[in-house]
């Protein structure tokens, strides 16, 4: 009797399956995971739109030396406020400075202050939180209450105390950052670790004696990545703008190097006869902040247990 086609493709694949497993082709997690990412057709988009960024930032120099031939900190006071011209593609600022080679200097600045904020603010924050939800009792108690000491102080006042007291670039910002941002992500991971400590799995496989190493990078950690992930995708846009706002007070990232955020506090005074200035920092924000939010989603869902 002649089978249906989609009967026939499910016997088919019925069949490629079987011959998967006795071949011993299973896939692991994390093979299975970058496989549902690399399916997911707009984030490998964004995630190429980041990693061009990325380049662009490490390049800055050969850039500003091969392409546009300026310097961020040369001046020309003669052709100030130009606008996009063959020589200057974005045009220039209010000392003449070519905004193009800004932008891409701007870049290594914010790429470097968001990124590394948030990877310090996960290694510390990921650390505590896991340690107070996995272990629990007075060690999660003391941890808290550190947590809660350091949420309770308005973050504006520790930045610019921070900030008076080391002079900031992109890589002592970061930690300045970083030292006072990680408090939320321990009180975010602590949550799901004692959400995810208390189910069928984790109880069933600490029942078989298994040590707390295995517990916690085989079985806790690929269940908390997801909410990282997460955590870490939205922080960088608030990162880059708390960047921006630390610039506005004159705490930031000092001139003459560029950034996005000094860049467009800078620009809204000169916002009615050059609003270039304003609209190309502008842009690169939310272009970064866009993509990185889309791709960490991506990889959330991609690498979620509860998904597969």
């Amino acid at each position: 009797m002649a089978l249906g086609p989609s009967r026939t493709a499910e016997i088919a694949e019925f069949e490629f399956g079987e011959r998967e497993v006795r071949a011993g082709g299973t896939r692991s997690y994390w093979s299975e995971s970058l496989l549902r990412l690399r399916s997911n057709r707009v984030a490998m988009l964004c995630g190429a739109v980041v990693l061009a960024l990325a380049v662009i930032a490490v390049t800055a120099p050969l850039i500003a030396l091969y392409v546009s031939h300026q310097t961020y900190s040369e001046q020309d006071l003669a052709g100030l406020f130009q606008p996009p011209s063959g020589r200057h593609w974005l045009g220039t600022d209010e000392l003449g400075r070519d905004t193009f080679t800004r932008l891409v200097y701007g870049s290594r600045v914010s790429l470097t202050v968001g990124f590394l904020t948030v990877a310090l603010s996960l290694l510390v924050g990921g650390t505590i939180g896991l340690t107070a939800g996995y272990y629990g009792g007075a060690l999660d108690n003391l941890l808290m209450r550190l947590v809660d000491t350091l949420l309770s102080i308005p973050s504006i006042f520790l930045f610019i105390l921070l900030s008076v007291l080391v002079r900031p670039n992109a890589v002592t910002l970061s930690f300045i950052i970083a030292l006072v941002g990680w408090g939320s992500v321990a009180r975010l991971v602590r949550a799901e670790t004692l959400s995810v400590n208390t189910r069928d799995f984790m109880l069933a496989t600490r029942s078989t004696g298994a040590p707390d190493r295995r517990l916690i990078f085989r079985h806790l950690l690929p269940n908390v990545l997801p909410v990282m992930i997460v955590a870490a995708s939205l922080a960088v846009g608030q990162i880059i703008l708390v960047e921006a706002a630390l610039s506005y007070l004159g705490l930031g990232i000092q001139p003459p190097l560029p950034s996005w955020g000094n860049m467009l506090s800078n620009a809204p005074q000169y916002f009615y006869h050059s609003p270039w200035l304003a609209f190309y920092p502008g842009a690169c924000i939310f272009v970064t902040v866009l993509c990185t939010n889309i791709f960490g989603n991506a990889v959330r869902d991609a690498f979620d247990p509860r998904l597969r």
